[in-house]
Formats: structure tokens, C-alpha cells, sequence
């Protein structure tokens, strides 16, 4: 309830409150034309009275205290001419009843207080003051009247003001929550920029001290080269291990200082041996997937490495994204190159621009790339050389 009040008071616009002037004022003069017992004179200072009492309603939101004084000065100057106003409909209630509720949803509660005070002063004089033809109106009516002035003006002041702490409230905790937010943000900020560069100060040393490890195995491969090659061997081996080690270190630190928001750029970039993960991710997706392995397997470089994966990753996602259910995965190891095939049981739609990205890519390591429309389904075959740096 008290969030719908709030939300009630912010909707409060110049355009809203314009037309409800206006509506007001409509409602007033039909009232007015249409009631009974009201004699000519009366229904025209009556009528003429109404706009302006209903008026102000168009700038209860930029002037909530003038308007409610206004409206009810309106009342009783009005009466002192033979307007009706407040006496004969419930449709004449209507200002009063908005502009008190504007005028404690509106302004400081002391503002208010002194506002309503002002409204109820001028209409406990409207309910004391005899009409224009002098005739008394009895302790009784006017006791009446002033009650009823009071019951129009003071609940609807009260709902108002409540509305106004509750939205003060309301927007208190918001900037305190918002606050809040932005200080822990902060501190997870400064928590993880902390540990990054942690981390950074540990990878250079460990790679500092591989590639101290490197040259050492190295110079003791040089020494011993021509009276054991066989511990010259060894040696060279472990320079390759250690030195595979360091560049997956380095890439670690590379990809953290490169992409601080991307959480995978502290892993190593995936190859062909991260194929089986990706085929486990889209089958839970509703994807199944075959993959066969044909010919021995050889170490790859780490580009063409890469390029395979992305091949694969690419012809699969977007045969999950066409809601394909069955696929198959072939990766063929020949004499020189490297060949791999990709099929799907569904349509592809523009199956040249969906893979026309992989074109530079393969092609940039002397591959091939082609698709094959299937009568049903799809088929994406890629060739890479072994050794795309050896070959002319």
C-alpha cells in the first residue's frame, strides 16, 4: 500500500495536473448547470466561481500552498455573491480534497501545517459568516459547517504528508543502498586489483626463473653435446618443457594485463584437447555431438592449434543456435596437413556468411575453408597445414 502511495506521488506531472484542472472544472459546471433549486443568479456567480476555484489544481504541485488558499478564498468570496459553492454537490468537494492532499504531499510539514491552517481559517469563516441575505445561519449549521470544512481539508492533509515521509523515506534508503553498493564495488575493485597485481609480481618471477632454468640446461646441453648427446638430449627436452611452461605463463600474465574485466583471459588459449569440454557445454544445451579422431596425433603449433578449435567452436555454435540436434566432429591427422569436418543434421541459413569470418583466419596460416549445403543439413570442411611457416 505505502509503495503504491509513493509511487502515486512521483507520477504527479504539470501535463497530469493540467488535465485534471480541466477535469475539475468540467465535472464543476455540470454540477453547477444541472443541479436543481438554484436560482439564475446564483448558478451563473456559481459557475464563474467554479473555475476559479478548480483552477489551481493546474499548479498544485509547483505552488501547493497558494493554490489551496486561493481555492478556498474563491469559497468564501463566492458565497458573499450567491455562489453554492461547498453547499449543494460532493463535486464541489473536489479541490479542496486534492489541493489540502497536495499541500502535505508537497511541502515541509511545517509549510503545510501553516497552509491548511490558512484553508481551514478561511472556511471556518465561510461556515460563520451569514450569506448575502443576512439571515443567521444557527450555532447548529454553523457547527456543521465547520465540521464539515474540517473533515474535508485535514484527512486528506494528513494522507498527504504521510505520503511525503514515506517518499522521503523511501529515497533515503535508496541513496543509502546506492551508497552502500558503491563503496563495496569499490572495495571489490581495489580487493581484486590487488590480487592481479599480485599475481603479476608471482608470473614474473616464475618466469624470470624458467628462462633462468632454460639457459642452464641449455649451457649444459653445449658442454655435454659431443661427449654424451644423450644427456645433451635430455637437457634440450627439458629447455622445450620449460620453455612451453613459461610462454603459458606468460600468457596467463599477457592476457590479465590485456583484458582485466574477461575472466578467461588468465587461461591459456584453448586448442584441440579443449574440444571434448566444448562438446560437453552444447550437449547440455540440447547438441549432440560425435567426435572421431583419425591418424596419429602430432604436437601443433600453437596458432594452428588455436584455428582448429576456433573452427570447431564456430561450425558448432551456430548449429546449436539453428537448434541442430545431432552433429559430428572428424579431425584427421595426415602426412602434412591437418583436415577437419563438421556436419550437422539441420539447415544452416546463409552458410557462406555465417563461417565467412574463419576465411581470413585459416587463411591467414595457408589453409582452406569450405561449406558444403547438405540435402539435410550442413557440412564445414577446413584444411591446415602442419607447418604453415615452412611452406612456400
Amino acid at each position: 500500500m505505502t509503495r503504491r502511495l509513493g509511487a502515486l506521488a512521483r507520477v504527479d506531472r504539470r501535463p497530469v495536473n493540467l488535465i485534471l484542472a480541466v477535469a475539475t472544472a468540467a465535472a464543476l459546471e455540470l454540477t453547477c448547470w444541472l443541479s436543481s433549486g438554484v436560482s439564475t443568479h446564483d448558478r451563473v456567480v456559481t459557475a464563474i466561481a467554479a473555475i476559479f476555484c478548480g483552477a489551481p489544481i493546474a499548479i498544485r504541485r509547483a505552488r501547493p500552498a497558494a493554490a489551496l488558499v486561493f481555492s478556498m478564498a474563491v469559497v468564501l468570496v463566492s458565497t458573499q455573491f450567491g455562489g453554492q459553492l461547498l453547499t449543494n454537490d460532493n463535486a464541489y468537494d473536489i479541490p479542496p480534497l486534492l489541493l489540502a492532499y497536495s499541500a502535505g504531499a508537497g511541502l515541509e510539514v511545517r509549510r503545510s501545517a501553516a497552509a491548511v491552517t490558512l484553508g481551514l481559517g478561511l472556511g471556518s469563516a465561510w461556515a460563520l459568516i451569514p450569506g448575502p441575505n443576512g439571515s443567521p445561519t444557527g450555532v447548529g449549521a454553523s457547527a456543521l459547517a465547520l465540521f464539515y470544512v474540517t473533515m474535508l481539508l485535514v484527512p486528506t492533509w494528513l494522507i498527504g504528508v504521510y505520503v511525503r515521509r514515506h517518499s522521503d523515506r523511501t529515497s533515503a534508503f535508496d541513496a543509502l543502498a546506492a551508497r552502500a553498493s558503491a563503496e563495496s564495488d569499490s572495495h571489490a575493485a581495489a580487493a581484486i586489483t590487488a590480487e592481479r597485481a599480485r599475481i603479476g609480481t608471482e608470473l614474473q618471477d616464475i618466469i624470470a626463473h624458467s628462462i633462468s632454468a632454460m639457459v642452464i640446461q641449455a649451457g649444459s646441453a653445449r658442454l655435454v653435446l659431443r661427449n654424451d648427446p644423450e644427456q645433451a638430449r635430455d637437457s634440450i627436452l627439458a629447455v622445450e618443457k620449460t620453455g612451453r611452461q613459461a610462454l603459458s605463463d606468460l600468457r596467463r600474465l599477457l592476457g590479465m594485463l590485456r583484458k582485466d574485466d574477461d575472466p578467461r583471459a588468465l587461461t591459456p588459449q584453448p586448442g584441440l584437447g579443449q574440444v571434448a569440454t566444448l562438446i560437453d557445454s552444447l550437449r547440455n544445451g540440447g547438441l549432440a555431438c560425435e567426435r572421431r579422431t583419425i591418424g596419429d596425433p602430432v604436437d601443433l603449433t600453437p596458432g594452428v592449434d588455436l584455428v582448429a578449435y576456433r573452427v570447431i567452436e564456430a561450425a558448432l555454435q551456430a548449429a546449436a543456435a539453428r537448434h541442430v540436434r545431432h552433429s559430428s566432429v572428424t579431425v584427421r591427422y595426415c602426412l602434412r596437413d591437418l583436415e577437419l569436418e563438421v556436419r550437422g543434421d539441420g539447415t544452416i541459413p546463409d552458410l557462406d556468411g555465417t563461417f565467412a569470418p574463419l576465411i581470413d583466419r585459416v587463411e591467414l596460416y595457408r589453409g582452406e575453408l569450405r561449406t558444403e549445403p547438405q540435402p539435410a543439413g550442413f557440412a564445414l570442411r577446413a584444411r591446415l597445414p602442419l607447418d604453415p611457416v615452412g611452406l612456400t
